[in-house]
């Protein structure tokens, strides 16, 4: 169920085990690089990054679970339902602690995730780097500073989302109110900004991918790697309903005070306003498994050759050099001919423009 909080037990599993695959998938990536004699390129290093930030985010999972601040109940005052805004205790100051770390963390983590995907993209169907006139070439560099300024924005706004005033995160829920920014719509931008950036990443190569000159179900199984992102995007999907939820559903007696990240009320005249109603474990806890899953589909192109068959930018670059050949063998049969009838010369004109035409659409 998507709006209960998980379990101790499966939060350090789960964490656990996709830390673990992602060491996997990475030190794979890395295998394969060195099988085909490639050097590291840029995708590579930004996955690097992605996997070093995701080791950060997991410690604070499980600092949070050691210590029972995460994913355990709020202890409260004999007789009370919940705490008071201006008051705090030991628990909720760890948990809002380690939610403002992981926040400033895992900014970075997914922006590396997707700059990395985009570079491998590049890297594979751009033959030209250094033209910016190239369509492909324009697309995929502004698609990268798009992401990179994406990333360093909210990096930047969490990190300074209480002005400068970093204790005011976690002192109390009063304090966050009336010192810090509405972290609800700030949480709700980058959630829903997150989700949509994830989708556009996806579809971006599917044109290039259906242009590629391969039976149907050599281009069907490449284009199914590169669909295996979605599994990331399901959890990038979920933390924004969590947000949206939270963002609508107003206050609630039956939940548990640990299981929110705050309640911030706040009071209009005799009116008393919900801004904030946050699941804190859950909400990690997708965060997490969204960047787990992102390196893992990052890597997963690049790994295709450790299984006996070509990766995908073998694929790619094998139709390439195949589409080139046959371009040049047609225009070195157009030069001669040249002495031929007019009626000969014409027929193998357009036989070397129809190479050439395929040639085009294949670079673009």
């Amino acid at each position: 169920m998507l709006m209960a909080t998980q379990s101790p037990t499966t939060v350090v599993v789960v964490t656990a085990v996709m830390l673990a695959l992602d060491i996997i998938v990475v030190f794979l990536r890395v295998v394969a690089r060195k099988q085909r004699r490639q050097p590291l390129k840029a995708d590579d290093w930004f996955c690097f990054i992605a996997l070093t930030l995701s080791f950060g985010l997991a410690t604070t999972l499980f600092i949070g679970v050691a210590q029972k601040a995460l994913a355990y109940p709020t202890p409260t005052a004999p007789l009370r339902i919940r705490t008071a805004l201006d008051t705090s205790n030991e628990k909720t100051i760890i948990v809002s602690r380690l939610q403002y770390i992981f926040l400033v963390i895992s900014v970075p983590a997914l922006g590396a995730i997707k700059i990395s995907v985009v570079c491998f993209y590049r890297r594979i169907f751009v033959v030209d780097k250094t033209n910016l006139r190239d369509f492909s070439n324009a697309m995929y560099i502004f698609v990268i500073a798009l992401v990179s300024i994406w990333t360093g924005g909210f990096c930047l706004a969490f990190m300074f989302s209480c002005k400068g005033e970093f204790a005011a995160f976690w002192t109390s829920a009063i304090s966050l109110i009336t010192k810090c920014v509405n972290t609800l719509e700030l949480f709700f931008a980058f959630a829903v900004s997150d989700f949509i950036s994830d989708c556009f990443i996806i579809v971006l190569p599917i044109p290039m991918i259906l242009g590629l000159h391969l039976p149907v179900a050599r281009k069907l199984g490449v284009l199914f790697v590169f669909l295996l992102g979605i599994l990331a995007t399901v959890a990038s999907l979920i933390r924004m309903i969590w947000v949206t939820w939270a963002r609508t559903v107003g206050f609630d007696v039956t939940l548990d005070q640990n299981r929110k990240l705050s309640l911030y009320m706040f009071r209009q005249g005799n009116l008393l306003t919900n801004l904030l109603l946050v699941l804190i474990t859950t909400s990690l806890f997708w965060n997490m498994l969204e960047v787990s899953l992102g390196i893992i589909a990052a890597c997963l192109p690049t790994l295709r050759g450790l299984a006996k068959a070509k990766s995908v930018d073998s694929l790619v670059n094998s139709d390439r050099d195949k589409i080139s050949i046959r371009s040049g063998s047609a225009s070195k049969k157009s030069k001669d001919s040249s002495g031929s009838t007019d009626g000969h010369r014409k027929d193998n004109s357009g036989q070397g423009t129809d190479f050439i035409t395929v040639a085009d659409h294949s670079a673009v």
